[in-house]
């Protein structure tokens, strides 16, 4: 979803320590890079032998980066570029990188190779992005860089460089989105004005620190190579329940709305969208339950309630990353519970319960 933008967060010393594991201490999950670079950067570099040599140590520090953060891995996640590189050549031609790019989204031999690094370094701006569709499933990292910019040069570890920053892209080839979508301003919440401020990540609200949710994740799909294909439904609990009570007793009749949150578009800051998305109404035991919560995040456009595409997009990526719940008694008395989809994966994924429970009390 774009190039990254961190915040830096220090760690003291015997935290760190704590949280530093090495590959012998747990079994080692490897993944495998079909590397891609263009004729004329790859002799700007050194040459074929040099370019791997560098190449190595830059997925060693990007290795050591996933790793050293502190995290709750249960293994040792292993990044390698495959020996042979897919060497192209663009002929001097800047225009035509993406040309080459659209070529590393094709068949992909998963007997040799997990995903594509596809390598831009003489490109005329910057950007890392992750695209997934690959023709067998794989995930492509993309990494445009200017000539002035050199990636194995351009930070030592661990300061943040190319090698940190394909760590956070890695991140989306394991699954993960980006948690600065998350972020919600007071001033963005015209329904409660609250803020919602996600857990510090690699994946954009962090730096060298993973949250629980990556963590949850990662070791989930260590061993998806490529990803499975329903694995956007498979980390969902399958039922989600809000249960309200009042002095200790379930209230039916209660309102409960759904006001979803969206990415930062050109024509919407990350937000809280002010229309009601859903409505429902508690039952004699003062529960909604809700069952397809796949569906919940990821509505039609045809559904009713959300935010129009045309003549502007005012709704990126047609996803609620999460739900501000406004549940109102029979007195107009309102409660506010926010619902971030990342957070129900993360309790279904370490738990393996399929109901996800809130509790209201008035």
């Amino acid at each position: 979803m774009g190039i990254l933008r961190y915040i830096v967060v220090t760690c003291s010393c015997l935290v760190w320590a704590a949280h530093v594991f090495s590959a012998d201490a747990k079994d080692t999950i490897e993944y495998r890079a079909q590397v891609w670079v263009d004729k004329t950067d790859l002799e700007r570099y050194g040459g074929e032998a040099d370019f791997k040599k560098n190449l190595q140590k830059m997925f060693h520090n990007t290795t050591r980066f996933w790793n050293e953060s502190p995290n709750k891995f249960n293994y040792y996640f292993r990044f390698v570029p495959a020996d042979e590189l897919c060497v192209y050549d663009i002929q001097g031609d800047k225009d035509r990188y993406k040309e080459f790019q659209r070529k590393a989204f094709g068949p992909l031999d998963l007997s040799k190779y997990d995903f594509v690094l596809f390598l831009a370094l003489g490109a005329k701006n910057e950007g890392l992005s992750c695209g997934g569709g690959g023709a067998s499933g794989q995930s492509v990292v993309m990494c445009y860089v200017r000539e002035a910019h050199n990636i194995f040069t351009d930070a030592l570890y661990p300061n943040q460089g190319t090698y940190s920053n394909l760590g956070h892209e890695y991140g989306h080839v394991r699954g993960a989105t980006d948690l600065y979508q998350y972020m919600i301003a007071a001033e963005n919440n015209p329904v409660s004005h609250e803020k919602l401020t996600p857990p510090k990540c690699n994946m954009g609200t962090g730096y060298r620190v993973w949250s629980d949710y990556c963590s949850a994740l990662f070791n989930y799909t260590a061993k998806m190579k490529p990803l499975d294909k329903d694995l956007s439904d498979k980390v969902f609990p399958r039922k989600l329940v809000i249960k309200v009570d009042k002095k200790g007793k379930p209230k039916s009749n209660y309102t409960v709305n759904f006001y979803g949150t969206r990415a930062g578009g050109k024509y919407n800051k990350r937000d809280v969208y002010p229309k009601v998305y859903r409505t429902y109404t508690t039952n004699k035991r003062g529960m909604v339950e809700i069952t397809d919560l796949y569906k919940l995040y990821h509505p039609d456009m045809t559904d009713p309630n959300i935010p129009p595409k045309e003549p502007q997009d005012l709704f990126p990526y047609s996803y609620w990353f999460s739900f501000l719940v406004e549940i109102i008694d029979d007195a107009g008395q309102k409660k506010y519970v926010w619902l971030p989809d990342v957070e129900l994966q993360r309790e279904h994924l370490e738990t393996g319960n399929d109901t996800y429970m809130v509790n209201v009390a008035f």
